[in-house]
């Protein structure tokens, strides 16, 4: 049976191109999916040292990651990008792999371009995917719901937010748990 499980040993956290000018083009409720959600998987991430890069495509011309993320992330790996896959740029293959991770949850837009041929990308080399279904966005639903159907189909584990923290977590009255579950409010 393929291994649905994830946990804090082998997981990293990428977060795709959550950029000013992206931002503003997904619909409110896209983006207030996008920053609650992301900020869920920052903070479970820095709850248990898990490591986070974040990516932004082109920053000149679509701004920094939105600062309501910025901040969360802290002194997270900030990689700039022109390719659309981020294992197209050397700097952020490499800092992947140097996480020594096998697990690559991923949060992020545009959920149909940067996110899916990243995704297919890190599939092809041997990593598991888990894509938090209501972290990443796209402009239309249509591009959302066939990028998440074929990244199914791929082998991408599709997961709500929750779910992945969750499972990071493993169980609920520890420290870690008591500070995050005001996030699932």
């Amino acid at each position: 049976m393929r291994d649905f499980t994830i946990n804090c040993s082998n997981s990293l956290v990428l977060m795709i191109d959550i950029q000013d000018k992206l931002f503003q083009a997904m619909s409110q409720d896209s983006q207030a999916m996008l920053k609650k959600n992301s900020a869920i998987l920052i903070n479970t991430a820095a709850e248990f040292s898990i490591p986070l890069i974040i990516t932004e495509q082109y920053r000149k011309g679509l701004g920094e990651t939105i600062a309501e993320l910025r901040d969360p992330a802290g002194k997270s790996l900030n990689l700039e990008k022109i390719h659309f896959d981020c294992m197209k740029n050397e700097e952020i293959k490499q800092a992947i792999l140097n996480t020594d991770k096998k697990t690559v949850i991923i949060t992020g837009i545009e959920l149909h371009i940067c996110v899916f041929q990243t995704a297919l990308s890190l599939l092809a080399s041997g990593f598991k995917v888990v894509i938090a279904s209501d972290a990443v966005a796209s402009r239309r639903k249509h591009d959302y719901k066939t990028a998440l159907k074929v990244l199914s189909e791929a082998g991408a584990l599709i997961y709500p937010t929750e779910t992945i923290a969750f499972m990071l977590l493993e169980k609920a009255g520890t420290p870690e748990f008591k500070k995050l579950s005001p996030l699932f409010k």
